[in-house]
């Protein structure tokens, strides 16, 4: 799978957010814009599952994952599946930050595509909120328009 183009820094700082999907979710998705260079430059997160396991639940698998390894904790937020303007798109994920800092992914394998992960904005509210309202939302589609810089 090839991963998507991603805009470029000064694109994501001026993107204009034209609407999202679930609607209502502007303030959400201005923040997982602003905060996609960094996601971009972060380090690589580590990813622990073995290929031939089941892939769990990674919410659930992070809170497995935090029980049995002291010093660990939850970091709760959001893939950049698709990061290419005019339309981005956000899912709801999970992974373990280590006593050191450095996080880890319990869901995935080396051997799946790398995805940029966003830790959740705390501007936007809780995280569980948009996973626990009705509808539900998993996912976010962002469509953008990027502004004067990136034209």
């Amino acid at each position: 799978m090839n991963t998507p183009a991603t805009p470029t820094d000064e694109e994501s700082a001026n993107a204009t957010i034209l609407s999202t999907y679930p609607g209502g979710l502007e303030t959400l998705a201005r923040a997982l814009v602003e905060a996609l260079p960094a996601a971009r430059r972060a380090r690589e997160i580590l990813r622990v599952r073995a290929a031939v396991a089941p892939k769990p639940n990674c919410h659930d698998a992070v809170d497995a994952w935090v029980g049995t390894h002291p010093g660990t904790q939850a970091v709760h937020g959001w893939l950049a599946v698709a990061s290419g303007a005019p339309q981005l798109l956000f899912c709801a994920h999970s992974v373990v930050r280590n006593a050191d800092g450095t996080l880890v992914d319990v869901t995935f394998s080396e051997q799946e595509p790398t995805l940029r992960f966003v830790p959740h904005p705390r501007a936007a509210g809780g995280f569980f909120s948009f996973l626990c309202a009705v509808p539900p939302t998993h996912e976010l589609r962002i469509n953008i328009s990027p502004g004067e810089a990136a034209r």
